[in-house]
């Protein structure tokens, strides 16, 4: 199945379950009947305050990066078990941890890290992307049956917000264009599910920019606008009692009162940047993308008080970290794109004393592994996981590189917030296919972990269509202990 394919599919799936329109929710306390159907467990204490989730979608090889394997240079006519590495390891400042080469800044914070290296999956998603990433974002295979709520979303409801005048939830680096169908598919399982628009991210798409909305245009001063608003709540003040008493009604004013709100809020001037920041600063996060100054925003905001921000390298088919050919030399870009700036925010949230109780975690949709044909990407779901590419040779450079896709195992990294400091947790085999071989670790308990970092009991719930639904998939995610400090 293609993106194409898979896109129809989803639009089909969602236009049969009745899932064009949020599913029904409630939006105030549950009924005693929906509350009977299942008390959570207790919150944990948390060990974080606020989240920065840093979204690396695409399939980042694992191998050249986050656990890598013996360095094996291109040699023409060699075959794809041979390709353990396209780059050499280096040491990091945790003793015992190495990383892939062109990640040398990181290197100098893994002692902050616990990296993740076993994370597992039973679902072999093959090359479709976006149901993976919706899995990595939501904790649900899709078709989940209603529309499962993303990460954000969950830590936005259940904490609510650290600033009243502070969005709990936002979203950096992702453009909105309702004209894609991925780009629609995407800010879905990015947004709040039947939780509603009321836990919906606030999207920053260019960090450089600001954000014109939060300006009032030219010649409307704040009073005026101030006066269309009480004008607004008039008009709906006098439609039928029903429509005003809508929860989609009262949800949609709400965000009208936000918005404004946000005007005169901290947010304003946190986006505001560069009045603020010495250009040595911005320059020591600046590589050109929009993603590495996202990465400074996103400090800035955690510093407002946001909840969760996702800094996200926009995902892009056959692009970013999405390599069907040429994997060695993109590695070597994208590498350049993303260390220097996460390296210096957690830099700056450990000199600035919120690392302790700020959560960092990269994260991508699934690992790499060797192609198993020369025109990469199209294998039959499962296929690349399970073989050796002992049959492909490498016939030039362009396919020497990590160009299959490895829904079987993966890796996470985590700063912070509670995380253990320069720890590994599992370990995988050298050699294709390099499954987990030691504590293996699905993607419910990984949620779980994430949430029990936060103070959120991993069978949290809330009702939609008479039944809970849950933070974890059906409420069964466990807590990685061993990763917590």
């Amino acid at each position: 199945m293609n993106r194409r394919d898979f896109l129809k599919g989803t639009i089909a799936t969602a236009a049969g379950l009745g899932l064009s329109q949020y599913a029904r929710a409630d939006s105030g306390d549950p009924t005693p009947q929906a509350q009977a159907l299942h008390v959570p467990q207790a919150a944990p204490k948390a060990t974080a305050d606020a989240m920065i989730l840093i979204w690396l979608p695409g399939g980042v090889a694992q191998t050249d990066t986050w656990d890598p394997k013996k360095h094996t240079p291109y040699t023409p006519g060699m075959h794809g078990n041979q390709i353990l590495g396209t780059c050499e390891s280096i040491a990091t400042s945790a003793d015992g941890i190495r990383l892939g080469a062109g990640l040398d800044n990181l290197a100098k914070q893994m002692h902050h890290a616990t990296i993740l290296r076993s994370l597992t999956n039973q679902t072999k998603f093959g090359a479709i992307h976006l149901k993976a990433q919706y899995y990595m974002m939501t904790g649900y295979l899709f078709p989940s049956g209603v529309k499962a709520p993303s990460m954000g979303a969950v830590v936005s409801r259940t904490l609510g917000r650290r600033n009243p005048l502070v969005p709990a939830y936002i979203d950096l680096c992702r453009d909105i264009d309702t004209s894609d169908q991925e780009l629609l598919f995407i800010n879905d399982y990015q947004g709040p599910g039947f939780y509603g628009v009321n836990y919906a991210p606030f999207v920053i798409p260019q960090p450089s920019q600001g954000l014109p909305t939060l300006n009032a245009i030219a010649g409307m001063k704040m009073d005026r606008l101030d006066r269309r608003q009480q004008y607004l709540q008039a008009i709906t003040g006098l439609t039928q009692k029903e429509l005003q008493d809508a929860h989609k009604v009262k949800d949609y004013m709400k965000v009208m009162e936000d918005a404004r709100a946000m005007m005169d809020s901290p947010v304003k001037k946190a986006i505001d940047f560069a009045v603020d920041e010495k250009p040595e600063t911005i320059k020591a996060y600046d590589t050109g993308h929009r993603f590495s100054l996202g990465c400074l925003l996103a400090r800035r905001l955690v510093e407002t008080g946001a909840r969760f921000v996702e800094v996200e390298y926009q995902y892009q088919p056959f692009g970013g970290f999405d390599m069907h050919a040429d994997g060695r030399d993109r590695m070597v870009k994208m590498k350049e794109h993303v260390d220097k700036p996460i390296a210096r925010l957690i830099q700056e949230l450990q000199e600035r004393g919120m690392l302790d109780r700020t959560l960092v975690v990269i994260a991508t949709e699934f690992g790499r592994t060797i192609a198993n044909q020369p025109s990469a990407g199209q294998e039959p779901d499962g296929f690349a996981e399970k073989s050796d590419g002992s049959t492909l040779t490498i016939e030039n450079e362009h396919m020497y590189g990590f160009h299959g896709h490895f829904s079987s195992c993966n890796c996470m990294v985590f700063f912070g917030g509670g995380f253990k400091k320069g720890f590994v947790y599992g370990k995988t085999n050298p050699e294709h296919p390099m499954l987990a071989i030691e504590n293996p670790v699905e993607l419910p308990d990984v949620h779980a972990t994430i949430y029990k970092a936060l103070g959120i009991a991993p069978d949290t719930n809330y009702v939609t269509e008479g039944r809970p639904f849950f933070v974890t998939n059906n409420g069964k995610g466990k807590p990685v202990d061993a990763m917590l400090g």
